[in-house]
């Protein structure tokens, strides 16, 4: 067992497939490399403790007990519950995260799949990035009741440019995708995402064809952009982008920032550009022709009032 170990998680975004997930459809996701750091320190004693440095909360419980679950860290809680039979030592667990709370780059299941990294290194657990990505979306939607799909935790668990068959039979196509020209923005508007989560969850289950027939279209240019991306065809990618992004608006998961954003990215040259995540606010991503024009789309998104990023692919 490790005394002391370092694990870093990335964030998130989704070029293709927002909320279908919820249906078990397939997404294509990409790990990027703005990072969190989860530092594991072993304990002579039968305490253990959580740190955040971004919430400046701190826990402390003892070995077998149930850790609190009104807490921010209650990813942590209900992840050392499923673990706790084999779980016995103590030990500090500390997370700094560079990914943003609340923009919609996937901070909870970094925080989830990282928590699993670090424990399972440290405590030779012997879990696979599958078995950390299922277990990560367990924590989230079963004990947490966060209306998620697989998306996050997966393309998490895994890193680089991904195809996630988030079905009940989950499983992930690594696309040997190297670089990607993406612009991401910042709304910086409050999101309301649970609010659209829950609406479109709602309307699934009374079986609404509005939402159905919307959900087809872009589970259809899910297949269409991952043949787009395999050979390099940015164009036909955008096209897929700009087609999702229309049925975000039959979703009405859009907001007349995301909109401005999504269109001021094209005027500056982008190919297409769409809102990522549940909607109602946060980001939004746009691919460009080539590298050398990502500095102008990103300029143009702060224009319209986001705040712009250039990631790169992020693999372990």
């Amino acid at each position: 067992m490790n005394e002391s170990i370092t694990v870093k998680t990335p964030g998130r975004i989704c070029i293709l497939g927002d909320k279908v997930d919820l249906l078990g459809k397939p997404v294509i996701a990409m790990a990027i490399d703005l990072l969190m750091t989860i530092n594991y320190k072993g304990r002579e004693d039968s305490t253990i403790e959580y740190y955040s440095h971004n919430t400046k909360e701190r826990i402390s419980f003892k070995l077998g007990d149930s850790p609190p679950k009104d807490i921010d860290l209650n990813y942590w809680s209900v992840l050392y519950e499923r673990l706790k039979e084999r779980i016995s030592v103590g030990f500090n667990l500390i997370v700094d995260s560079k990914i943003p709370i609340g923009a919609g780059l996937s901070t909870s299941a970094a925080l989830s799949v990282g928590y699993l990294k670090a424990l399972n290194e440290a405590l030779d657990l012997g879990l696979s990035k599958l078995e950390i990505a299922e277990l990560a979306y367990l924590g989230e939607n079963h004990d947490l009741g966060i209306q998620c799909g697989r998306m996050d935790q997966y393309s998490i668990s895994h890193g680089g440019v991904t195809f996630i068959h988030t079905d009940e039979n989950p499983r992930v196509e690594m696309l040997p995708i190297r670089e990607l020209p993406i612009v991401v923005g910042d709304s910086m508007e409050e999101r309301k995402a649970a609010s659209v989560l829950n609406r479109v969850k709602k309307q699934i289950r009374e079986k609404d064809s509005t939402t159905l027939d919307a959900f087809k279209v872009i589970e259809k240019g899910v297949y269409e952009g991952k043949k787009a991306l395999l050979k390099g065809n940015y164009k036909k990618l955008g096209k897929m982008m700009n087609r999702q992004q229309e049925m975000e608006v039959v979703l009405k998961a859009e907001t007349p920032k995301i909109m401005k954003m999504c269109e001021a990215a094209k005027d500056a040259g982008a190919l297409g550009a769409k809102q990522m995540g549940a909607g109602g606010g946060g980001c939004m991503l746009a691919i460009a022709p080539n590298k050398e024009s990502l500095g102008e789309i990103a300029k143009n998104i702060e224009k319209a009032g986001g705040k712009s990023w250039i990631f790169n692919i992020y693999n372990y």
